[in-house]
């Protein structure tokens, strides 16, 4: 399944004329999805957000080198030392360019990796840097996780290890040039490829799937996961502040973004409260994976 920030993603822009013709296909949409609903429901399948039929399956097998799959106890997570080293990032400028952005992402995902592959070696975990997908827009764009629906924002797909960050998607017109935001949402879709890889997601989404994706349990394992994500979102940040790489003022613009984020009326209540999404983000900038623990954490700080 994708694992993305909270909030829905951009709409596609609506088209003019054919409402006559339109107000049938409706009807017809209105039945078939009923009728998906209905099976989802009846066989635990997860049905996709504007999209008509079934995701994707939530599971992927894991590929030789990988992690055992846990979750509370993993060694990432029970490793009392557990901290990113401080290391300096040449991050490339930003622009709303696809070539500027990729790069921009690009020497971001080096710095990424040269913080978390030492703490995964650390706890003997194996790191397989992630593959980057960097697009102006969603269109086009078929996923594992996604299937062939357009209507994404920025998110990590575990089948295939690879973070999607459609420039469209990022709200460039309200952050503009505060480069920290893209910076920290490319941070947390990193930390969901660090999960992947120490076996956290592998059996969070086993659990989901034994669950019911949007059982009450399931969602409340998303949350942890999500929540967990904004955490290692902070670890990175604090990192590459301690380096000299990012201002305290910057640190202050993401910290601020976290909390501005999470999920609202209307959403499956997948990645927690905005308050929630803001403590965790803190809790992280302490650099510590043993404080990034959501799933030793009460049911109340993960809602």
């Amino acid at each position: 399944m994708p694992y993305g920030p909270p909030g829905r993603p951009t709409p596609p822009p609506r088209k003019r004329g054919g409402g006559g013709f339109t107000a049938v296909i409706l009807v017809v949409i209105f039945l078939l999805v009923g009728g998906l609903v209905k099976y989802a429901v009846n066989t635990g399948f997860d049905i996709g957000v504007d999209a008509i039929g079934p995701k994707p399956t939530t599971t992927y097998d894991p590929q030789p080198g990988t992690a055992a799959a846990a979750t509370a106890d993993n060694p990432l997570l029970t490793d009392a030392d557990g901290t990113l080293i401080p290391a300096s990032c040449d991050y490339a400028p930003w622009g709303t360019q696809v070539d500027k952005a990729r790069a921009f992402f690009e020497s971001a995902a080096t710095c990424l990796q040269a913080a978390w592959k030492p703490l995964l070696a650390q706890n003997n975990l194996p790191f397989e840097p992630p593959t980057l997908s960097v697009t102006a827009t969603t269109d086009g764009i078929t996923t594992p996780c996604t299937g062939s629906t357009s209507n994404f924002a920025a998110f990590y797909c575990p089948a295939n290890k690879t973070i999607y960050m459609p420039i469209s998607q990022l709200q460039t017109n309200q952050f503009r040039d505060n480069w920290v935001v893209y910076l920290s949402v490319f941070a947390h879709e990193y930390g969901h490829h660090v999960q992947a890889q120490s076996g956290i997601l592998r059996k969070a989404n086993s659990e989901r799937v034994e669950a019911g994706a949007r059982s009450a349990k399931g969602l409340e394992l998303s949350r942890r996961v999500e929540l967990q994500a904004n955490c290692f979102d902070g670890m990175f940040i604090s990192s590459s502040q301690t380096a000299g790489s990012l201002s305290s003022s910057q640190v202050t613009v993401a910290t601020r973004d976290s909390y501005g984020r999470g999920d609202t009326a209307g959403d499956m209540r997948d990645h927690g409260t905005a308050e929630h999404g803001g403590q965790w983000f803190e809790a992280g900038l302490r650099n510590l994976t043993s404080l990034c623990n959501t799933f030793t954490a009460p049911a109340g700080e993960v809602s």
